[in-house]
């Protein structure tokens, strides 16, 4: 072999070996301190760790949800009768009363049908009168009366029928609320059904949100509320509806609560919270720093038990308030670990030190 070959064959030898050492040096100096810290406590059942006293408590129970906020009513507006629209005295946006004209067609010869059908009843009344004269003094049959009578009916039916045409020129707003959005501009033609515009009942708003089998279950109408905007405001409202039928995709139970919303400050859209109480539970107050999860993903609080030893305690989270959460699950008697508890496991025996700051 070539003394070159040769030469290259080794430098490229002591390049790796080179190499492979300072890697293996490295992954041990850079080893995780956690897990070290672990292992040294695991072996060690007579770690110390700080601990206080959990105190159980009567807590009410809430059952939160969370959803949006949504009208009492939203209808769109249509034509009843062909014409052009030559008015829109509403802006969007703005707040209405039930019956304010949204928009106003061309009421072309409406008017005139009117005053003809006015004109044929005024005539046909005369005769009816004349008739019922003439037949009350026996000078004509009875028969005539009646006929005149069948007549001016007819004409006044007409009249009716006549008012009702002018009046749908006049697109009016079916109830009181907000004009959220005009479909149809002056100069817009409109077909029988063609939008005009959009009104929405914000009084009382609702708070629409989606109930599991379980929640749904602590749910019934009637039921006092709390609800939580994101950007901060609260206020109470009512449970008006609880579903009775679970939507096919979801198999979640839809839910209706509504809080008055005279002055329209709580728009539809926004994302909402309700808070319904649901009972009450003994239950003690932990800070979320507590809450660890398990190796099956279930999530809890590691707690000492009377003998020492540590234990792990699945909790269900029944209240968040400012000052921490509240959660049922853990035993009479238990202590909080205060320390240690992301890493020393179930089943360890350790020795508690009361924490003097509480």
């Amino acid at each position: 072999m070539p003394r070159s070959v040769l030469t290259a064959i080794l430098l490229f030898a002591a390049i790796v070996a080179y190499f492979g050492i300072r890697m293996a040096f490295a992954d041990r100096s850079t080893a995780p301190e956690a897990d070290e810290v672990a292992a040294a406590v695991n072996a060690d059942e007579s770690a110390e760790v700080l601990v206080r006293p959990l105190e159980l408590e009567p807590h009410t129970v809430y059952t939160t949800l969370k959803g949006q906020t949504e009208p009492l009513r939203t209808v769109s507006v249509r034509a009843e009768t062909a014409g052009t629209v030559v008015g829109t005295p509403v802006g969007e946006g703005s707040t209405v009363s039930r019956g304010v004209v949204l928009c106003q067609l061309d009421v072309e010869s409406r008017e005139i049908r009117v005053r003809q059908a006015q004109a044929e009843l005024d005539a046909r009344q005369l005769d009816y009168d004349a008739a019922r004269t003439l037949a009350e003094d026996g000078l004509t049959p009875v028969n005539s009366a009646a006929a005149a009578k069948a007549a001016f009916d007819a004409a006044e039916a007409n009249l009716e029928a006549a008012r009702i045409e002018l009046e749908r020129t006049r697109l009016r707003a079916p109830f009181s609320g907000i004009f959220e959005h005009r479909d149809a501009e002056q100069g817009d033609y409109l077909a029988p059904g063609s939008a005009c515009g959009t009104i929405v009942d914000l009084d009382p708003v609702l708070v629409v949100v989606e109930a599991t089998e379980s929640q749904a279950a602590f749910l019934s109408e009637g039921q006092t509320a709390t609800v939580d905007l994101i950007d901060g405001r609260a206020f109470e409202g009512t449970v008006r509806f609880v579903g009775k039928t679970a939507d096919p995709a979801t198999r979640t139970f839809r839910v209706e609560v509504e809080a008055p919303n005279p002055d329209a400050a709580i728009s539809a859209g926004l994302t909402a919270a309700i808070r319904v109480a649901t009972g009450d539970a003994l239950a003690t107050r932990l800070s979320p720093a507590s809450l660890v999860l398990a190796d099956n993903g279930s999530v809890g609080v590691r707690y000492i038990d009377a003998s020492d030893m540590v234990q792990f305690a699945i909790v269900q989270i029944v209240d968040d308030a400012a000052d921490g959460i509240w959660v049922t699950g853990l035993p009479e008697g238990a202590r909080l670990m205060l320390s240690g508890q992301d890493y020393i496991r179930e089943g360890v025996r350790v020795v508690p030190i009361a924490d003097e700051g509480l």
